[in-house]
């Protein structure tokens, strides 16, 4: 490529700094916690022998039997950690002692505890231990992990550069790929947002293309005793809700040809299209609005819970590409009828329409108006509710029985 790939080597340096700055911030701390525990093992081991040595020892003492002082004292000593053992008297004198055939080196540690019979001191003991090996046994802990934070450090730094190298070149093919001029810049995606950012543009040769705008209705449906609700059904009978909602609305749109789209969690939403606007496109949203909000009115009664729901259509003219702005334009419709909706009253079917006046639309239906470019829908014509009556009839005996 002709661009130096900087990110492989800026991300694996910044995993390698990381990595060293965990051990160094972890060694001290693990060493201090392995000598603290030899230090407690070789601390163990001294008051267990001390103590066996005690009990064993103290008879002898007190009957002056020099043998079995001598016997305790090297029973003592056949443990390999224990280099030596004496008994001394009250006033220091050295009355027997026994020692290890292995020679005494650096890293030995002297153990004493006074003989009381009584509470009477009749002498004191005293036990050399071999630290070494213990402290080399914990030592080995803080070495093998020592070691497993070398090979970590080490695989996580290869894997990091190695997998963002791969990422950074198939960005680096795709924006080579992509139409304008190549520039010097900071890093790969920043030379790929450059080349995309014109792509996304509105004002971008796609955004003219024939049959790539379309007028879109957004129907929102915002249930406003939601949060009642989630108190009084549990969850069974929620989720029991919202599969008979979620049913409802797909049978409703497969007879009207909408298309759902992701609602929020007091809302659910669908949108109608058309080639252009026209009286004839918001006469059909307005008919799948009323024929979805008196079905779910029968499921209300039906499953004796109270819903509360107000019902919001906004129409724009929106492009189908790029997807960014297709999705953002629908998104501003979203939060154009949830504005609306906290305080529109449930049950309404309120139509926000630029396009025509209150006297154009009676032609399609009966309206009151709400607000600027704000009508609530009174009703339709007699031959078209028989219509709507008999839609509502096979989509209740689909849906409800």
């Amino acid at each position: 490529m002709r661009r130096q790939l900087s990110m492989p080597k800026k991300t694996s340096a910044t995993v390698l700094c990381m990595c060293l700055l965990f051990g160094l911030f972890s060694w001290p701390l693990l060493f201090t916690q392995t000598d603290k525990l030899a230090q407690e093992a070789i601390s163990n081991i001294a008051n267990s022998t001390l103590n066996q040595l005690h009990e064993s020892i103290l008879t002898p003492l007190l009957r002056n039997d020099t043998i079995s002082q001598q016997v305790a004292l090297q029973r003592v000593t056949e443990d390999q950690r224990i280099l030596s053992a004496s008994l001394h008297g009250m006033d220091g004198e050295l009355l027997a002692q026994s020692a290890s055939t292995q020679s005494q080196t650096g890293g030995t540690e002297t153990f004493s505890q006074s003989i009381e019979f009584e509470n009477t001191q009749a002498g004191v003991i005293s036990i050399v231990i071999d630290s070494r090996p213990v402290i080399e046994k914990y030592h080995q802990i803080f070495i093998n992990w020592l070691l497993l934070w070398l090979v970590f450090t080490c695989f996580s730094t290869y894997i990091s550069f190695r997998f963002v190298g791969q990422i950074i070149l198939r960005i680096a093919r795709v924006s080579d790929r992509l139409p304008g001029k190549t520039e010097p810049l900071a890093d790969e995606i920043s030379t790929l947002e450059t080349k995309i950012q014109p792509l996304l543009s509105t004002s971008g040769e796609s955004s003219h293309e024939p049959n790539n705008c379309y007028f879109y209705s957004l129907i929102s449906a915002n249930i406003k005793n939601h949060p009642r609700l989630l108190q009084q059904l549990n969850k069974d009978n929620l989720d029991h809700l919202l599969e008979k909602l979620d049913y409802c609305i797909l049978r409703t749109l497969q007879l009207y040809g909408g298309e759902r789209l992701e609602g929020m969690e007091d809302s659910f939403c669908f949108t109608i299209r058309s080639t252009d606007c026209s009286k004839q496109h918001l006469l059909v949203c307005l008919m799948a609005v009323y024929t979805l909000q008196q079905l779910i009115e029968q499921l209300s009664k039906k499953l004796s819970i109270d819903l509360e729901i107000n019902w919001n259509i906004s129409s724009k003219d929106i492009e189908t590409s790029p997807r960014f702005w297709h999705e953002q334009s629908l998104l501003s419709l979203k939060k154009q009828n949830s504005d609306i909706a906290s305080n529109l009253q449930e049950g309404l079917i309120l139509l926000h329409c630029n396009q025509f006046n209150i006297e154009d639309l009676t032609s399609i239906a009966k309206f009151q108006r709400y607000d600027n470019h704000q009508f609530i829908l009174q009703g339709f014509s007699e031959n078209r509710m028989q219509l709507l009556h008999k839609q509502l009839e096979y989509l209740i005996r689909i849906c409800l029985d």
